[in-house]
C-alpha cells in the first residue's frame, strides 16, 4: 500500500466515524472502544488511530491519556459560537451565489425546497436531514471557491443530529422549509441583501417560532 492509498484509506475511516457521530450512532459521551471500533468498521487498529488523530484534530473526539477516545458532549455556548461561524461564512457568499446561480440552478432549488418541506410533514429524522442537506448542496453549487465550501459542510458536520432536533420544535422546522423558499425567492430576484439575511436567520435560528 502507498502512503497515498494509506491517507485515502484514512480519510474514508475518518468520515466513516464522523457520519456515526453526526448521525448520533456514536452518541456524544460514548467512550470508543477500539477492539469495538475495528470490528465495527473492518479496520486495522494503525487505520483506526490514525482515523481517530484525524478526527482528534477537527475536536469531533477528545483523548483522554490511559483510557482513549470519546465523543464529547455539545453544551449550548458550543452550539451557537458553530452556528455564528455558519452564519458569518455562509453570508458572506451571497453575492457569489447571487452571480453565479442559473435557470436550471433554481428550477433545481425549488424542488428541492419543496422536496424538504413534504419530509418536515411526513418524513422521518434522517429523510429530513438527506432532503435538507440536498437543497444545500445545490445552493452552494453556485459558489466557486471550494476552500468555503469544504469550511461551511466542516462546520455544518459538528453539530450531530441529536443535538440540531433537540432544539428544533415542528415550528421551527416549518420555518426552515419557508426559509429554502425565501432563499430562492432571493436568488431568482438577485437580491444578496435579502440572502444574507434569510441565511443567517436559517443558520441561527433567530426569529423562529417557539
Amino acid at each position: 500500500m502507498t502512503e497515498e492509498t494509506a491517507a485515502q484509506d484514512t480519510a474514508t475511516l475518518a468520515r466513516t466515524i464522523e457520519t456515526d457521530i453526526y448521525r448520533g450512532t456514536l452518541a456524544p459521551g460514548m467512550w470508543l472502544k477500539q477492539i469495538d471500533l475495528e470490528e465495527r468498521y473492518g479496520c486495522t487498529r494503525i487505520a483506526l488511530r490514525h482515523a481517530l488523530e484525524a478526527l482528534q484534530s477537527r475536536k469531533l473526539v477528545q483523548r483522554v491519556r490511559n483510557r482513549g477516545y470519546y465523543v464529547p458532549s455539545m453544551d449550548d455556548a458550543l452550539v451557537r459560537d458553530i452556528m455564528d461561524a455558519r452564519a458569518k461564512v455562509e453570508t458572506s457568499i451571497a453575492e457569489e451565489l447571487v452571480a453565479n446561480v442559473t435557470d436550471g440552478m433554481l428550477a433545481r432549488l425549488s424542488y428541492l425546497a419543496t422536496i424538504f418541506a413534504d419530509t418536515v410533514k411526513t418524513g422521518t429524522i434522517r429523510e429530513q436531514d438527506e432532503a435538507n442537506h440536498a437543497f444545500h448542496r445545490e445552493l452552494l453549487k453556485a459558489c466557486h471557491n471550494q476552500v468555503i465550501i469544504e469550511i461551511i459542510w466542516d462546520l455544518r458536520w459538528r453539530i450531530p443530529i441529536s443535538v440540531q432536533r433537540a432544539n428544533n420544535t415542528p415550528a421551527r422546522m416549518d420555518r426552515s422549509a419557508h426559509e429554502h423558499f425565501e432563499m430562492v425567492e432571493a436568488l431568482r430576484l438577485k437580491d444578496a441583501e435579502r440572502l444574507r439575511e434569510v441565511t443567517a436567520r436559517h443558520v441561527t435560528l433567530k426569529d423562529r417560532g417557539a
